[in-house]
C-alpha cells in the first residue's frame, strides 16, 4: 500500500508529520485529518462552515477550486491566494509532502 506524508502546522502553530495509507476509497484530506484529532469539517465537508479554512505553505498544484469554494473563502477576512478548504481536497498521491496551515477563522 503507497503512502505519503501531509504537513500540518495546527492553530497553535505546531507542525504535525502524518503518514497516510492510500487506498482504493475515495476520502478528503479532511476525514483524515479529522480522525488525526483534529476540530475541522463541522458542516461534513460541503464548503459551508471554513471550519477547515487553511493556507497552503508548499506542496502541488491543486485542483481548481469549485464555485462553493470560492464562495465560502470570499465570505472570511483573512482570505488569501494560498486559501483552500481542506474539505475540497481529494486525498491523492501527488499531495505527498504537502504542508498546510490552519487559518483562525
Amino acid at each position: 500500500m503507497k503512502k505519503i506524508t501531509i504537513n500540518i502546522i495546527d492553530l497553535d502553530g505546531l507542525k504535525h508529520e502524518l503518514t497516510v495509507n492510500l487506498d482504493s476509497g475515495d476520502c478528503s484530506l479532511m476525514e483524515i485529518l479529522r480522525d488525526f484529532g483534529l476540530s475541522i469539517g463541522h458542516c461534513g465537508g460541503m464548503a459551508l462552515c471554513a471550519s477547515c479554512h487553511c493556507y497552503i505553505i508548499n506542496g502541488p498544484l491543486l485542483s481548481e477550486k469549485s464555485e462553493e469554494e470560492k464562495n465560502m473563502l470570499n465570505q472570511l477576512y483573512n482570505d488569501k491566494h494560498t486559501s483552500r478548504l481542506i474539505c475540497q481536497i481529494p486525498l491523492q498521491s501527488h499531495l505527498d509532502g504537502i504542508t498546510l496551515q490552519l487559518a483562525n477563522n
